[in-house]
């Protein structure tokens, strides 16, 4: 999309929120919500931001017109974050001392096999019991070499 009006539009769409539902939860008119969509307003960059959290998107994909997606950069790290933990928590269990690029290593295979064919991070829970053989064989591997 070309536009930034487009932009807006199509991440309120994806957001699956009406132009009525959207001006309330933005605190504005239905019109306002109209005009910011068809380019009869100009978008400060503080109301950008204000966009950007409504509709779930980072502010960076509606600026510089990728596609808006449903999930923000704020979920990806969170994500990233529990992948971190489970490995952290799998290496204890373990009582293991495998190298740091080890623990990358399982870290982004994780975080690969949770997105893939995904345009967005999984929202359901991490299933730590699906990745403990993999952390294991990683961290097993590692102290044979």
């Amino acid at each position: 999309m070309e536009h930034l009006y487009e932009r807006i539009k199509d991440a309120r769409e994806r957001a699956g929120l009406t132009v009525s539902e959207a001006a309330e939860k933005l605190g504005v008119s239905r019109v306002q919500v109209w005009r910011m969509e068809n380019k009869a307003e100009t978008i400060t960059a503080e109301r950008l931001f204000v966009l950007a959290a409504v509709y779930d998107v980072d502010p960076l994909v509606l600026f510089k017109g990728v596609t808006a997606t449903t999930q923000s950069t704020a979920a990806l790290y969170r994500r990233i974050g529990e992948v971190v933990a489970m490995v952290e928590a799998e290496v204890q269990r373990l009582d293991a001392k495998p190298p740091p690029d080890v623990v990358g290593e399982a870290v982004v295979e994780i975080l690969r096999q949770e997105t893939r064919g995904r345009t967005s991070p999984p929202s359901e829970p991490l299933d730590v019991e699906k990745y403990q053989g993999l952390i294991s064989l990683l961290i097993k591997q590692s102290t044979k070499s």
